[in-house]
């Protein structure tokens, strides 16, 4: 069989270079196009916060836009307009986009990121991080922002320092029911909780009777205390609601 080497060669690379492309699954331009359209559109809107500048707000939001709030409200575009005025005198601010996302389904595209939040108010400095996903809609006139979602990124709360023999009130052997139990243990300066079946959990004072476990900051080990002053269980309590467990008397010697 007679061949053109040169073009015999040329198309074997055009063929790898394909498959090579669709290996690593390569972006199409027009998704890259949109993702920085989009993430340069919402760091103005952010960037328009502090100063509340609501033109911005009107020029990218949807008459019909939506937005869930980090406190769950849903607010219309209206009440986003109304409630975007410029900071008090004495508060400054910033809000930085980060890890940026962007899905384009050419109609309407879904991104997500983090805002790194940065104010000062009245010489205190504050800092928070928040996770938002939004969906926006591809219309003749430009992308315009027709939902949003944040949610405030928990961080652990700073911890106390409680003395050893302070510590040891809280050890002992707790009850959830008659099958379930866990032991408390003191550790140096902090408290281990142990229950069959499951990794031991690190609990650290944060204050009072209350201590949390690094990278749990929703959740709380909150220690109840029977009226002659000693601890008599622990409310478990994650986003408001407690599981209650009740301490257990120590064993008497056999």
């Amino acid at each position: 069989m007679n061949t053109v080497p040169g073009l015999t060669a040329c198309l074997l690379a055009l063929v790898a270079a394909d498959g090579a492309h669709a290996a690593r699954g390569t972006t199409p331009p027009q998704a890259h196009e949109t993702a920085a359209t989009l993430q340069r559109a919402t760091q103005a809107l952010l960037d328009a916060i502090a100063p509340g500048q609501r033109a911005v707000w009107e020029h990218y939001t949807d008459p019909g836009f939506t937005y869930v709030t980090e406190d769950n409200e849903v607010k219309d575009r209206d009440a986003v307009l109304q409630d975007l005025q410029p900071l008090p005198p004495g508060s400054s601010g910033w809000i930085l986009v980060e890890d940026f996302r962007c899905t384009d389904f050419g109609a309407f595209a879904v991104t997500t990121y983090v805002l790194n939040e940065h104010e000062t108010i009245e010489g205190h400095e504050l800092h928070a991080r928040y996770r938002a996903t939004d969906t926006w809609r591809s219309t003749a006139a430009g992308w315009r922002w027709v939902a949003g979602q944040v949610y405030a990124i928990p961080e652990d709360p700073p911890r106390t320092e409680l003395p050893g023999p302070r510590l040891e009130d809280y050890a002992g052997s707790y009850s959830l029911s008659a099958k379930t139990r866990q032991v408390i243990r003191r550790d140096g300066d902090h408290l281990v909780a142990e229950r069959e079946g499951r990794t031991p959990q690190l609990l650290l004072p944060e204050s009072g009777d209350v201590f949390f476990t690094p990278g749990r900051p929703r959740t709380r080990r909150i220690f109840m205390r029977a009226a002659d002053g000693q601890v008599s269980g622990f409310a478990d309590r994650r986003e408001g609601t407690d599981l209650v467990w009740t301490r257990l008397a120590p064993e008497s010697p056999r």
